[in-house]
């Protein structure tokens, strides 16, 4: 009798253990990466990141699940221990939740971690709500989306594919295969620092259509954006105006991205795009850190700190495993030109290596003269 109770309760312990790897999930990547800055030929300056992003997905049922994910870097090198203030800079979450924290922070080693998802999902046939730390994407273009209300990215950050996440909700409801209205809302303090707007998308003779009306901080956004087919060719259009509320201190502005991409039977890809930030310079600004400024320093309202911006991606694979890019990006008026050109090679399955650089040019009357380059050289696992 003993060990049949034995037998019983070692199975029961089995079934449960089963149950729950049926509905949790584990994946993310581990990434080495080495950077070298050239200012001259006299200087150079070299870092280490080591960086780790986990992903936790648990399905409690078929219409409710969760998802947490986490992102850990470890830099080390010349470049750290020159910049005393790393881990404060780092240490920054704009959520209203602060999940950021460096555990290390030390002249050779800053560590830092942070949540940039956590949230709850429930879906059915109609409806789907998200409350919590989440990437809420409303761009059509490739290079700038000025639609993208809640979360604005650059392009030339590529090592964070998927992006900051807000605290917000987001709730949409699908009124057919191809049209939903969604409403989002990122809460702030007060009216001015929260975004609440709402987006309606369908599809129009084989084009997708989209309209956002919103409360961006101390404006009131309108958006349009076309996401269409003019024979092999693709073009969208992405348009948002911001105007200012009674009473603020904020400019209006007009931000305006146009892009047509191409794939050729071969499956070379062409991209070339432009931005129009009606708030932009047209002229060259005094500010020494330009080029960091369009890392972070960004927004829907100004995507770019010049007045129109140019961009152009050609990419393609040279073998099964090899795959060759070359971006381009011109800010005009403030005359600065950027050349990011990469090559990746598919190891096996799951492990890849990546070699890119950026040059960094500025334009003096009709001559282009370096500002310098920086050359990174990156190992990636993902499981």
């Amino acid at each position: 009798m003993i060990i049949l109770i034995d037998l019983a309760t070692i199975n029961a312990q089995d079934q449960v253990e089963s149950k729950w790897k049926d509905k949790i999930s584990f994946s993310g990547y581990l990434r080495y990466m080495n950077s070298s800055s050239v200012i001259n030929s006299d200087s150079t300056i070299k870092d280490n990141l080591i960086h780790n992003r986990l992903r936790i997905k648990l399905d409690l049922n078929s219409r409710f699940n969760a998802v947490v994910e986490m992102r850990n870097r470890a830099f080390f090198g010349q470049a750290t221990k020159i910049n005393p203030n790393l881990g404060n800079i780092l240490n920054n979450d704009l959520g209203e939740l602060d999940l950021s924290f460096v555990p290390y922070d030390q002249k050779e080693l800053v560590i830092h971690s942070i949540f940039d998802r956590a949230y709850i999902k429930y879906s059915s046939d109609k409806w789907e709500l998200r409350i919590g730390r989440q990437r809420i994407n409303w761009g059509v273009n490739l290079a700038w989306n000025p639609n993208d209300l809640f979360n604005a990215y650059s392009l030339i950050d590529f090592d964070y594919q998927e992006r900051l996440g807000v605290d917000a909700l987001r709730l949409q409801y699908y009124i057919g295969e191809m049209s939903t209205i969604e409403i989002s809302a990122q809460p702030g303090m007060n009216i001015d620092e929260s975004i609440f707007a709402g987006l309606w998308k369908f599809n129009l003779n084989g084009s997708d259509f989209q309209f956002l009306f919103g409360n961006y901080y101390e404006d009131v956004a309108i958006g349009f954006g076309l996401a269409t087919n003019i024979k092999n060719a693709g073009v969208t259009i992405e348009s948002t105006y911001f105007n200012p509320k009674n009473n603020s201190k904020t400019s209006e502005g007009l931000s305006t991205s146009f892009s047509v991409d191409y794939s050729t039977k071969s499956g070379i890809y062409f991209n070339s795009s432009f931005l129009f930030n009606s708030l932009g310079s047209t002229k060259k600004s005094t500010d020494d850190n330009l080029f960091g400024s369009f890392l972070t320093d960004i927004s829907a309202k100004r995507l770019m700190p010049s007045k129109l911006t140019y961009f152009t991606q050609v990419s393609g694979n040279f073998t099964p495993a090899i795959n060759g890019s070359m971006t381009i990006f011109h800010m005009k008026g403030e005359e600065m030109l950027l050349i990011m050109p990469s090559i990746t090679y598919e190891i096996k399955e799951n492990l890849d290596t990546m070699l890119l650089a950026q040059l960094i040019y500025n334009q003096i009357e009709s001559n282009f003269n370096s500002m310098g380059v920086g050359i990174f050289l990156r190992c990636a696992y993902n499981f």
